[in-house]
């Protein structure tokens, strides 16, 4: 039985109550789609009307997830395997938007809105690290203070801006941040479910391909996609399709 961390009256639902499987259910549904949406973008044509369209859809399951995630840990016993889940929903969702605002924009460049949101999700992971500290939830806190990186320096290049020349291409902040969010969340799902796919006797370190193998394989595919753009880009490195948005 999974240790809970908290005793509080709102985490005290039982997995069988209505509103914790109504929950539950919309959060492997949104989970399920984005994790075969995802690959529309990644395996399809760039930029077409089908990558746009997968790719929004992306964006909004990541956002189910997410909120999903912050409601099963309030409604039900808290454990570091729902600490755990809501970490990844958080992160792969801030990856997810900051990513698609850079394509939506079309600048590498974070507009007010992106500051806002930025300061907002770095905040946000200090009180997970200090929540993961307090309650001694080490993956917790590293989640938390891999937001409050991103966020942070998403944060931090919007008050310094830097001009587009001399910016990285949009494109690449797009790859990189969709990557890493598509890899969060498959990095989640194989963990969830890998106990139920191993079999019983199999090797203790086999439980750790789960964790890493996402992790390598999605690091190699946005590598490789990254020097594909390198070299197809113009040379001054900022794809000529239109202006920037200021939102």
């Amino acid at each position: 039985m999974p240790l809970v961390l908290l005793d509080a009256p709102f985490f005290a639902l039982p997995a069988t109550a209505l509103p914790v499987r109504l929950v539950l259910g919309l959060h492997i549904a949104a989970g399920t789609t984005a994790l075969l949406t995802g690959l529309v973008p990644m395996l399809g044509r760039k930029g077409g009307l089908t990558h746009v369209r997968a790719g929004r859809l992306y964006v909004y399951c990541m956002f189910t997830v997410a909120v999903t995630a912050v409601l099963l840990c309030l409604l039900q016993p808290l454990n570091l395997g729902r600490l755990f889940l809501m970490g990844v929903a958080l992160l792969s969702f801030y990856l997810s938007f900051s990513g698609w605002r850079a394509a939506r924009r079309r600048s590498p460049v974070p507009a007010v809105f992106d500051m806002l949101l930025g300061a907002f999700t770095a905040l946000a992971g200090l009180v997970m690290v200090g929540t993961g500290i307090w309650l001694k939830a080490v993956l917790f806190a590293f989640i938390g203070g891999l937001l409050c990186v991103f966020a942070g320096l998403d944060t931090w290049r919007a008050l310094r801006p830097v001009t587009a020349t001399a910016a990285q291409p949009w494109v690449y902040r797009h790859f990189i941040r969709m990557g890493g969010s598509y890899i969060s969340t498959a990095t989640a799902f194989v963990v969830v479910n890998l106990g139920r796919w191993l079999p019983e006797d199999a090797p203790q370190w086999s439980g750790l391909v789960g964790w890493i193998a996402p992790t390598v394989l999605g690091s190699v595919l946005i590598a490789r996609t990254v020097r594909h753009y390198k070299r197809r880009l113009h040379p001054t490195g900022i794809p000529t399709i239109r202006p920037a948005s200021p939102v």
